[in-house]
């Protein structure tokens, strides 16, 4: 099953009119980690102070918030096929 997503690292999508890629699946969950590749913005420090600026990111739950179908977001970078096989292994 993670084999799949890692597959889909590098891919692009449009994310609130922001291109986005994938750069990494974390296995606990699973989870999607997207980075904006915007402009850059302030990065703060776990006190709130203004650290550097870097790439937005987001980090998205494979599944929807109700558990019962694959988030939208993963939808675009699946094929129907694909994202059968996925939401069977994940529920």
């Amino acid at each position: 099953m993670h084999s799949q997503l890692h597959k889909l690292i590098g891919q692009q999508i449009t994310h609130d009119n922001k291109s986005c890629m994938l750069i990494e699946v974390i296995d606990n969950g699973p989870l999607l980690v997207f980075q904006c590749l915007a402009k850059k913005e302030i990065q703060h420090d776990q006190h709130g102070n203004a650290n550097r600026r870097s790439l937005p990111t987001f980090t998205i739950h494979c599944l929807n918030e109700f558990k019962t179908d694959l988030h939208p977001v993963l939808k675009e970078l699946l094929s129907t096929t694909e994202q059968k096989t996925l939401l069977n292994k994940l529920v």
